[in-house]
C-alpha cells in the first residue's frame, strides 16, 4: 500500500492508487477505458499515445485488481481478439471500501501491541 501525504487534499486516484498500489499509467487507462466504455489494448494504446505492452500491463493489473475485465471476442473469418472492460463503480466503490475496512482494523490491532 502507497502512502497517502495528507497535507496534500486527497482524491479518488490517491485512493485507488494507494489501496490497489496502482501507477499513474494504470489510472490514465483505467479512466480512459471508463469514457470509452470498451476497447482493445491496441486501440487505448493509440489513444493515449503509449505503447501497447505497457498499456497492456496495466490493463492486466486492473483485472488482478478487478477494476476491469477481459473479454474474449471472435473474429468471423478466424481468430480472436480481447475486448477490456470496466467494471460497475457500485462494486469497485463497496470493493474499496471492505480493503480500508479491512486495513483500518489490521491497524488498530497493531496499535494495541504496542501497549
Amino acid at each position: 500500500m502507497k502512502f497517502i501525504n495528507q497535507k496534500n487534499n486527497i482524491n479518488c486516484d490517491n485512493v485507488i492508487q494507494c489501496i490497489f498500489e496502482l501507477n499513474n499509467l494504470d489510472i490514465t487507462v483505467y479512466k480512459t477505458l471508463k469514457e470509452t466504455g470498451e476497447a482493445r489494448a491496441d486501440e487505448l494504446a493509440k489513444k493515449l499515445s503509449k505503447d501497447r505492452s505497457n498499456v497492456y500491463r496495466s490493463l492486466q493489473r486492473l483485472i488482478c485488481c478487478r477494476l476491469c475485465i477481459k473479454e474474449k471476442r471472435n473474429i468471423q473469418n478466424g481468430g480472436y481478439y480481447h475486448i477490456y472492460k470496466c467494471i460497475n463503480t457500485t462494486k469497485i466503490k463497496k470493493d474499496l471500501e471492505e480493503q480500508i475496512d479491512s486495513w483500518h482494523k489490521k491497524m488498530k490491532n497493531t496499535l494495541r501491541e504496542i501497549e
